[in-house]
């Protein structure tokens, strides 16, 4: 009998040609796999040059840029500049501007428009108020403006008569040579602020009225029928409250006079201590002077809601019914409170700061630098930072509402303050460039600020560069500058909270010449002139070598990395065409 082998059972018996046959067809099939294969391998290699180059061009994934093109292009499209700062107070330039800004959670876009551009106003202090969809503005004589949102323009508000203020009978009795009030940015007699009552259809301001019978000026507060449709009053102004009397002198930045209101026919206001430490008028309660007033608007009644207060520039309100304040310091212990009915902040016998020529605090009762044995602030900054109106942020960006904005003079920023458990998580600075007097929060996510310097800023969520998911200041021009330099520098003006000097223009200017403190070996340098392609591979091949006690990082780079971050730097400090001014 004969045994078949199951290997080749299927072979046996079968014609040569069948088995040439299935030869070729095995031949086909591994040729065709390998073409697969081989296309394969091409359109990946080709597909990393692709997303290389489409990264290298517009500094995101071709995923990203699938996602979003137009908002990818037209973040191409506007380059570094829109991360410049265009500040009238120092170029006078017309104050219609566009400019972009990088926070921690957000990238933030910021507009602007200066009403002095439209109208002589004074600088310096006045008010905002948002009512429906306009921006009312209260300058620092108590000249009342408007501001159609989203676009303007600027009028004056005809419709509503002018503060009660005695200006007139100030003006004959002020001492010294005759004045214009509007050039005198320094003068204390000055509106303070502005708010809507919106059960009530009123508007409430806060100014300061001369007293003909006293000789002397009383901060005040009085209210008037409004009909926010038109916006005009329908009544006259009311007086629902004055301060103590107090000479003209007194203090112009310890005024205070700010406005809060919760709809519940209660109206708070802050006055100041004038800078009256002795007697201490701040802990006296028969003195107006250094106290929250609560105001009873039925019945025209008042009382100290809370003392011990220096200078409260900020008043505000927060959903939960919190009332926060904040407070000058001398030099040092600016304050974030929280305000409670007797509440007792213990100015000027406790404080965080000192006096401004030394180390010492000398009306104080405690250890220097202690607040022990008072209601203590929430938050304090040392050293001070002028903190004006601050603002609960409710409909900006889920990252941001429930976070605290607070203005600054000083400073010139924005802090945005979290809170967690009645405490403060955290700070962020965010730079802004002006002295920020007050502002107010839209329904429709706009924050809106006014300067001393009579501008309206907007600031909004960059949605473009959100929905791209990408910081990006890396993207200059047509080239992607390396994310190691910009762990520590940044394109665009630099400021205090910077780390590092800006690389804007870099090919353009001497070596350590921006406002950057650099250290003394590369100020040393600056006799080299501006930067040139050769300075900066040597610097960046050995940091240490071309300066000696440079506070530059030194960065294992290879000469191939260097030469690429030195070409993308010439290629972002070209000229590129200015972009268009907001108007």
């Amino acid at each position: 009998m004969m045994t078949i082998d199951p290997k080749t059972a299927g072979s046996v018996g079968a014609p040569p040609g069948s088995r040439v046959r299935r030869r070729s067809a095995s031949r086909k099939r591994i040729l065709v796999l390998s073409c697969l294969l081989a296309t394969f391998g091409i359109g990946a290699a080709f597909g990393k040059i692709a997303d290389r180059a489409i990264y290298d061009h517009l500094g995101v994934s071709p995923t990203a840029f699938i996602k979003s093109p137009l908002a990818v292009l037209r973040m191409h499209q506007r380059g570094w500049e829109s991360f410049s700062t265009a500040n009238p107070v120092r170029d006078q330039q017309t104050a219609g501007f566009r400019q972009n800004l990088e926070t921690n959670l957000l990238p933030l876009t910021i507009t602007g428009k200066r009403l002095s551009d439209s109208y002589a106003v004074p600088k310096m202090g006045g008010a905002i108020r948002l009512v429906g969809n306009t921006v009312i503005i209260l300058d620092r004589l108590g000249g009342l403006y408007r501001y159609n949102l989203p676009n303007g323009p600027f009028a004056p508000m005809r419709g509503i008569p002018g503060l009660p203020n005695n200006l007139q009978a100030f003006l004959n009795h002020r001492p010294g040579p005759p004045v214009n009030l509007a050039d005198a940015t320094n003068d204390e007699f000055r509106a303070r602020d502005i708010i809507y009552l919106p059960d009530r259809r009123e508007l409430a301001a806060c100014y300061d009225k001369f007293d003909e019978a006293a000789g002397k000026i009383r901060t005040v507060v009085s209210v008037i029928p409004f009909d926010i449709k038109s916006l005009t009053a329908t009544g006259s102004w009311r007086d629902v409250f004055a301060s103590d009397e107090f000479s003209y002198g007194a203090g112009i930045s310890s005024g205070a006079g700010m406005l809060a209101y919760r709809q519940d026919g209660k109206l708070y206001v802050s006055i100041g201590d004038h800078y009256i430490v002795e007697p201490k008028v701040s802990e006296d309660p028969n003195s107006t002077f250094g106290k929250i007033i609560e105001i009873d608007l039925a019945g025209s009644r008042w009382r100290v809601y809370s003392m011990g207060h220096r200078n409260p520039e900020g008043l505000t309100f927060t959903k939960t019914g919190e009332l926060l304040a904040t407070e000058h310091g001398p030099r040092g212990g600016d304050e974030l409170n929280l305000i409670t009915a007797g509440s007792d902040f213990g100015w000027p016998n406790v404080t965080l700061g000192t006096n401004y020529d030394s180390y010492e605090w000398p009306a104080g009762t405690t250890v220097v630098g202690s607040h022990s044995g008072y209601q203590a602030p929430l938050f304090a900054w040392t050293p001070s930072i002028a903190p004006s109106q601050i603002i609960e942020v409710n409909h900006f960006d889920p990252r941001w509402n429930g976070d605290l904005l607070v203005a600054t003079l000083k400073a010139s920023s924005l802090y945005r303050v979290r809170m967690e458990q009645g405490h403060v998580l955290y700070t962020e600075r965010i730079w802004i460039g002006d002295r920020i007097r007050d502002l107010v929060e839209t329904d429709d996510g706009t924050l809106v600020l006014w300067t001393d310097d009579t501008k309206l800023i907007f600031v909004t969520v960059d949605k473009d560069q959100l929905q791209i998911g990408r910081r990006t200041p890396t993207v200059v021009g047509n080239t992607i500058v390396d994310h190691s330099c910009l762990a520590c520098h940044h394109f665009g003006p630099t400021n205090p909270t910077d780390f590092a000097p800006s690389l804007s223009n870099l090919l353009s200017r001497p070596i350590a010449s921006d406002a950057f403190t650099y250290s003394p070996a590369l100020r040393a340098k600056q006799k080299l002139g501006p930067w040139t392609p050769a300075l900066l591979k040597e610097f960046l091949s050995d940091p240490f070598k071309f300066a000696s006690g440079t506070m530059m990082v030194p960065f294992a780079l290879s000469q191939e990395e260097i030469n690429q971050i030195v070409g993308r730097l010439v290629e972002a400090s070209r000229p590129t065409p200015p972009t268009a001014s907001v108007r």
